[in-house]
């Protein structure tokens, strides 16, 4: 049998499969789950101020993320309501309901107003993220070795470390196990996780506050660790770029650790300073891949013991991992989505039931065929099919031989990868999201008008499914 499967699971799972930005925003901060069925998920909010600011915000990306849990059907519903009081029962139900609150991407909070993952706040560092709680496989065995030298031994043989791989692999886990392992040993080290962004707009606000400048740069120069997730997030961004650039230097000269994550290597991290590129490739360099078919198990299973279901038929599990092979975010997500389903519909988790679930899928295929779905992935696959060069792709040109492979690339993002529609934006370096929605729309509008462009479209998504 499983468990119930609460308003507040469902409202926790979404939240961190959005952006850093959204789990630290105050308006999503003030959002209480009530109710969940096949239909819709309503959530409580204590204005209509607040809602006004979450639909503008973010409410595309939570849909999005609720279709791939619950189903295309589910809507997200946003009601103003007056804050529940401090004691009242828990949105969904009791403390006492379900186990998902100690999945290691989730953590439930006893504050019905705040439902966010645990961070310690002066630090950046999520807890959860122990190395004891990441699998190691061929794919991932020396990017692991790697960062757990470095947490043991900060600042010496590998300086700077620089982990690469696709989104949803587990380079952000990484990350924080680094900076949590080194504070279990050495807790009075001044370790810093970020990521790009907040390293950019903190910047950005110190130029506005001219005040808070030195703040700032003794705040990022003086760490002993300093984790920056995302950093291709540089491109394009010289103010930044030079301020990082000073910032690596401090550190490096004093020998304080520093650990970077991309979803490329430095060489391929276009519109960023060469002196850049050099020093991301001073130190180590290690790739993180999507692990195999036995991992992918290993890791399903893993997701049921957090979620005290040991009891999940193995032929499931294994028809997940056969059929999810793009990221481990994604492997994760249907999971919950297949546990989702079954207990709103009341339906025993069998094979039959995740093959009905799971139908859009796509048909199980060995992962050798299958190429990791990045923004750059994906550029280069649509320039490589429409015969383009990669940087026309990604320029401010809006000729008619650009403009369709640019949206279309844009649409592929959006659907094969966890990417917000921010970040869609900046890999294609434009400057508003909305040109992103534009651009799904736009192709949204021509699959289902012309079936050779479907094709096409469907063609190309399928060398990442």
């Amino acid at each position: 049998m499983l468990m119930r499967h609460t308003p507040n699971e469902v409202w926790l799972e979404i939240l961190e499969r959005l952006s850093d930005t959204a789990r630290q925003d105050v308006y999503l901060h003030q959002a209480v789950p009530l109710s969940i069925t096949t239909d819709a998920l309503n959530i409580a909010v204590p204005s209509a101020y607040t809602r006004a600011r979450i639909e503008e915000r973010f409410r595309v990306d939570i849909q999005r993320v609720l279709a791939t849990l619950i189903g295309a059907q589910c809507a997200l519903i946003l009601t103003v309501d007056e804050p529940t009081s401090e004691g009242s029962e828990d949105f969904g139900g009791t403390q006492n309901e379900g186990n998902f609150n100690q999945l290691p991407n989730s953590r439930r909070t006893s504050n019905t107003h705040a439902p966010m993952p645990s961070v310690q706040n002066e630090t950046g560092l999520n807890p959860s993220y122990r190395f004891d709680r990441f699998i190691v496989g061929s794919s991932n065995m020396i990017c692991h070795a790697t960062a757990l030298a470095v947490s043991e031994n900060p600042g010496r043989d590998y300086n700077p470390l620089f982990i690469y791989g696709g989104v949803g692999l587990g380079k952000t886990h990484l990350l924080h196990a680094i900076g949590n392992r080194l504070l279990a040993y050495q807790p009075d080290s001044k370790v810093l996780y970020v990521t790009s962004e907040t390293f950019m707009n903190e910047y950005v606000e110190s130029i506005v506050n001219r005040g808070s400048a030195q703040g700032f740069r003794t705040k990022y120069r003086t760490a002993d660790m300093l984790l920056i997730d995302d950093i291709q997030f540089l491109q394009a961004k010289e103010g930044t770029q030079e301020e990082f650039f000073n910032t690596f230097n401090a550190l490096h000269m004093n020998s304080n650790q520093i650990v970077m994550s991309s979803d490329r290597t430095p060489d391929n991290l276009e519109n960023l300073e060469e002196r850049l590129q050099s020093r991301f490739q001073s130190g180590m360099v290690a790739e993180i891949s999507m692990p195999q078919y036995e991992i992918r198990i290993a890791i399903l299973r893993q997701k049921c013991r957090d979620q005290g279901l040991d009891n999940l038929p193995d032929d499931v599990l294994s028809y997940v991992a056969e059929v999810v092979t793009t990221n481990i975010r994604e492997l994760e997500g249907t999971l919950v989505r297949l546990i989702a389903q079954a207990t709103i519909l009341k339906e025993d988790l069998t094979l039959d039931f995740a093959r009905q679930v799971l139908s859009d899928v796509g048909t199980p295929s060995p992962i050798r065929h299958r190429k990791t779905a990045t923004s750059r992935a994906i550029q280069t696959t649509v320039t490589d099919y429409f015969g383009i060069e990669t940087e026309d792709l990604v320029s401010q040109k809006r000729t008619k031989e650009l403009v369709q492979p640019r949206q279309i690339a844009m649409y592929m993002c959006r659907e094969l990868t966890q990417m917000s529609y921010s970040n869609i934006a900046q890999a294609f370096n434009r400057e508003n999201h909305t040109t992103v929605i534009h651009a799904c729309r736009q192709v949204e509008k021509m699959i289902q008008e012309d079936d050779e462009a479907r094709q096409m479209v469907l063609l190309l998504l399928d060398q990442f499914r």
